[in-house]
């Protein structure tokens, strides 16, 4: 049985009767109800593009030997919309996790100052196993370090609660290859004309999201899977 999502997380997806979303451009408020998924509802991937949405080396919070269907979703750690999608991706997970593999990319959008760093700490971390431990912990304290002038001592906080060898941490997080990783995350991103976060793919199509209940991610899962 599906546990429910709470109704507070649905309710702060809602503004002005649209999915919210933190858009691309610099000037589009946080609060836009217009800039992301619901734009891109009708979009559907070209074939030759899969791969700059679904990289071989991409990561992944499910992962089954024959997923029947792959759930992308492009987000960005200081964006508090993506906030509220993680605990729906959560759910989606418990639900899904057997049959359906669950990609995570990096959208860190240049509008927020800290998202670069905050996908490099949940990179770091997800080298050591714990990706979904260090986004819960950035998500769950956006607040304390989204405007915050020098936030590796923060980061290396939240691995150190986490257990992590904090000499592998550390030396990941300041890489060239992590920095790389989200680099080439925001590339493809911006080259598959993404509008903002958080936003889902579901088999190449993007995901309608207008009132933020997680049954919009679940029916189309439910189709997918039925077909």
């Amino acid at each position: 049985m599906r546990r429910v999502v709470p109704s507070l997380i649905i309710a702060g997806l809602l503004v002005s009767g649209g999915v919210v979303s933190c858009g691309t451009d610099s000037a589009t408020p946080d609060t836009s109800a217009t800039a992301s998924a619901s734009a891109s509802a009708e979009v559907t991937i070209p074939a030759d593009q899969m791969d700059k949405l679904v990289p071989a080396d991409a990561r992944t919070i499910t992962d089954p030997a024959d997923p029947q269907a792959t759930l992308v979703l492009f987000t960005d750690y200081q964006c508090p919309y993506c906030g509220m999608m993680d605990p729906l991706i959560q759910q989606a997970k418990a639900d899904y996790g057997d049959q359906v593999r669950i990609v995570v990319r990096n959208y860190p959008l240049p509008k927020h100052q800290n998202a670069e760093p905050s996908a490099r700490a949940v990179e770091a971390a997800a080298e050591q196993g714990k990706l979904e431990e260090m986004a819960a912990k950035v998500f769950e304290h956006q607040q304390d370090w989204k405007a915050e002038s020098d936030v590796d001592g923060i980061f290396e906080q939240y691995a150190e609660e986490l257990g992590l060898d904090m000499d592998r941490f550390t030396a990941d997080y300041s890489s060239d290859a992590i920095k790389d990783r989200v680099a080439r995350d925001l590339q493809d991103a911006q080259d598959l004309q993404v509008r903002g976060t958080p936003t889902l793919y579901l088999d190449g199509k993007a995901v309608q999201l207008e009132t933020g209940d997680y049954s919009e991610i679940s029916e189309p899962l439910d189709n997918a899977l039925n077909n």
